[in-house]
């Protein structure tokens, strides 16, 4: 058994539409394009970076958590993920609104809402999203992955 559990976290849809557009985009323009061969270059690397970013949760045994930032899996950095130790894990299902708020996705649209299920951990009146997917089966899996990492409960809410 692993002694960490990875949350990766989603993109909203809108982004990931701009970024695919925006790379398909930079490949036309490496073979079709008049610019220089190194500014189509640097134009499709800098869309596959864009492309493949992710940020995902890092949760150990020993509750020293981090944010990964990462690029097609390979983590570029990570910064120290603030969590209080949870009473337990809960996946519940809902609507949930994504917002996009950064750079030109926000001009498509600000929010987006979508059904999903989700992992929370709580703390007394304290709760923290770990985890979303439109999958019941994943969602379920990860709390079960985290409640035997941290050895806490896991309240399927879904059920209720």
């Amino acid at each position: 058994m692993s002694n960490y559990v990875i949350c990766k976290q989603e993109r909203a849809l809108k982004g990931k539409i701009l970024v695919t557009i925006v790379f398909v985009f930079s490949v036309l323009m490496l073979f079709f394009g008049r610019e220089e061969l190194w500014s189509r270059i640097l134009l499709v690397v800098v869309s596959s970076l864009f492309f493949g970013f992710s940020t995902s949760y890092k949760i150990n045994s020993h509750f020293e958590n981090y944010k990964l930032f990462s690029v097609f899996g390979l983590v570029l950095f990570k910064t120290k993920l603030n969590l209080e130790f949870p009473d337990y894990v809960s996946v519940f299902s809902g609507s949930f609104v994504q917002n996009n708020d950064w750079s030109t996705v926000s001009a498509i649209g600000t929010k987006e809402r979508h059904d999903k299920y989700v992992v929370r951990f709580f703390k007394e009146n304290k709760k923290t999203t770990l985890f979303q997917s439109e999958k019941y089966d994943k969602a379920l899996e990860k709390a079960k992955e985290l409640s035997k990492l941290l050895n806490i409960e896991v309240f399927d809410a879904t059920k209720s």
